[in-house]
Order: C-alpha cells, then structure tokens, then sequence
C-alpha cells in the first residue's frame, strides 16, 4: 500500500474499494501497518470508501488496527457499507470523520453459497456465526440491545446512515466537510434505492482528489519514481494511478516468484542427476553388498535416500568410505589341502563346518555356487 507523508510521524493512506483484493487484504494490511511503525510513524489516517468485500479479511484488518501502536484515524469520504462498516466499531468514535455527505450501510452477512443440502447448512452457521459477532461489536458501539441491533438493521435489508445518523449512534464520531461536494443531492431516500456498487461508484466519481494529494508532491512522486526504478516496473510512470502501479509490481512479484520456482526445480533436476551418477559408480564398483534378506536394489534405495536428505556431498563422503566387494571366487584356494590364513575352501567346510555349508545354500548362494566349482569345475547343476 501507498502512502504520504502528513509530517514526520503521520502518515495517509486511501482504502477505496472493496476489502478482499491484493492490496486491501489481511496480510498486505498488516504488513503495511508494521512497516509504519518500523520507519518511525504513530499516526496514520486512513481515507475511506469502501462497499465491504471479505468478512475473513475484514476481521484480519479490524483487529490490527484495534491493536495497532499506531493512533488510528479513519476519514470517510464517501461510504462505509457492510464489511467496510463493521470495522469502523473497532476503532474509537472520536477517531473517526465522516463527510457530510457520507454514508454508511449495515445489513446481514451475506454468501453466494452452492451445493447440496449438507453445504447450505454449513454457511447458515458460518454466517449465523459472523452476524451474532457483528451484533456484539455493534450493540457496544451504538449502546443498544443485541435484539435492537437485529431487528434496527440486521433484518435481511440494507439499512443506509447518513453522516448524522453515523454520529448520532456512534460509528463515527465527527461530521466534517464533504470532499464529494457534488453530491448534495444524494439523500438517504435516493440511496436506499441504489445497489453498494452504484453507491461507491457515484461517490468515487466526484471525490475532489486535490484533498487527498500530498501537500508534498514532489516527494510522493519520488517516492512513487523510487519504487518504479527499485523494482524496474514497466508500463508505469509515477504520474500512473495507484492501482496501475500496484497491478505493475503485483505482476513483477509472479514473475520473480515463476522464476525461483524454475530455478529451484532446475537445481534439483542436476542434484537428482548427480546422486544417480554417484550411486551407478558407487554400484559398479561393487559397493553395494547385500546383506541377508537384502538385495541390491535395496542397498541402493538406502543410500538414495542419505543423497536426497542430506544432500550430495555427503553422499559422496559415505561412499568415498566405501570398499568394493572382492569376488567370492578369489577368496576360494581351487584343489584340496590347507587353505590360506583367513580362506575357507569346500573340502574345509565339509571337514569343519557341514552345516555352514549346508545353510550357505540358501543364505549366501552365489558363494556356495563359486566354491561348488572351485572343487568340482562346474557350477552345481
């Protein structure tokens, strides 16, 4: 979000539109918010016009202004209608404007819920959910009953306040001079008629912009020309409209964000390449041995994974440490007599341990094979 510098320590910002978008949702806002306070800022007002829009990202905004170490100020401009309402009674009364010709609407949640019976149910107490919520902050605000909340403006309608009627109950605490001052017209009769969106558009056409321009306006579009250069944003000029700038970097951030993802899955692309490598050299060479009840491949799948936890190098170090395997035949003395030291022929098991050649059959059978030949010139048939 974009703001100005009002002086050292305050600063403004505009909420126009619908709560819900890409700059105008929980996790902007409070990343917005936090990086005030992290430049030095506690004081920020907020230019409001907004038709509501998410109750989930609503409620992620309401309570980091309510906790917020920044002094809150909300000026409507023009409307606060539904969401864009129901985080106005998280703020103090006295905190907030409303132009004399603004307006605000309160009604029911509202969803466009399909699917089958079991999928309606669930969004009756999802939004029966958020209305006895709405109802508890707004009885606080207003100082009437929880059942005169529901039957004054939570009846299934949409129920317009003008300015004084925003003060007289609470939800703001001051009228002050309109800035859509074309608008004189415009009263609750003629309102009550019109949808949200034709309300916010109305308003939204004759907003005297020169009231929310920086008095500095060298420095807002330095600002502005600084971001454009910092993230080398295209098709922008920082004479371009908020939301042109805004949609620029938003489209700069997939960019960046595609790009890490194809890098990323490039580099692993080469380590996989390179841990396979590894493992047919290491396999070659004859350092996988498996043990009873193992096979090769299973040998294998063990140090696959050491690669793919603990990465490449490492696996290079583990098979480093590795020896091959000597072939059984080189281990075996062809002929009768005394083996060498360390080496047991067949005629030695048969003399001293039958029964290890015997379980050799099936435990080890290519070694009992190899010496089955050294003795007798063939393999066993």
């Amino acid at each position: 979000m974009l703001y100005k510098k009002i002086t050292n320590t305050h600063a403004e910002t505009k909420l126009y539109g619908n709560i819900g978008g890409w700059f105008a949702n929980g996790d902007t806002f409070t990343s917005f918010l936090d990086s005030l306070e992290a430049a030095g800022f506690n004081e920020l007002t907020i230019r409001w016009h907004c038709y509501g829009g998410s109750v989930f990202e609503g409620n992620v905004i309401a309570n980091a202004l309510e906790r917020s170490a920044l002094k809150i100020n909300i000026a409507i401009d023009g409307v606060a209608a539904s969401m864009g309402f129901f985080i106005l009674p998280y703020l103090p009364a006295e905190n907030i404007t409303i132009a004399a010709n603004g307006f605000g609407m309160v009604h029911r949640p509202q969803s466009p819920e399909m699917g089958d019976a079991d999928a309606h149910i669930a969004a009756a107490k999802l939004l029966n959910d958020m209305e006895a919520n709405f109802i508890t902050v707004v009885a606080a605000r207003s100082k009437k009953t929880p059942e005169d909340v529901k039957s004054l403006w939570l009846d299934g309608k949409d129920h317009w306040l003008n300015a004084d009627e925003m003060v007289q109950f609470g939800f703001a605490g001051k009228k002050i001079t309109s800035t859509a001052k074309s608008l004189k017209e415009l009263d609750k009769q003629t309102v009550e008629s019109m949808a949200i969106e034709s309300i916010y558009d109305r308003f939204a056409a004759v907003l005297d912009k020169k009231s929310i321009i920086n008095k500095n306006s060298n420095l807002e579009k330095m600002n502005v020309a600084l971001l454009i250069a910092a993230f080398a944003l295209t098709g922008v000029t920082a004479e371009s409209p908020e939301t042109e700038i805004l949609a620029a970097l938003k489209k700069k951030f997939e960019f960046l964000e595609t790009k890490v993802t194809n890098l990323e899955a490039e580099a692993s692309a080469k380590v996989a390449s390179a841990i396979t490598a590894e493992l047919d050299a290491a396999q070659t060479a004859g350092k996988f041995i498996p043990g009873t009840g193992q096979t090769i491949e299973s040998v294998r799948a063990t140090y696959q994974t050491i690669g793919n936890t603990a990465g490449i190098d490492a696996l290079k170090t583990v098979l480093a440490g590795m020896g091959g395997k000597t072939p059984i035949a080189s281990m075996i003395i062809k002929g009768k007599g005394t083996p060498a030291a360390g080496v047991q022929n067949w005629k030695w098991f048969q003399e001293n341990d039958p029964t290890a050649l015997e379980a050799m059959t099936t435990e080890n059978p290519d070694q009992f094979k190899e010496l089955y030949k050294a003795e007798y010139g063939t393999y066993p048939g």
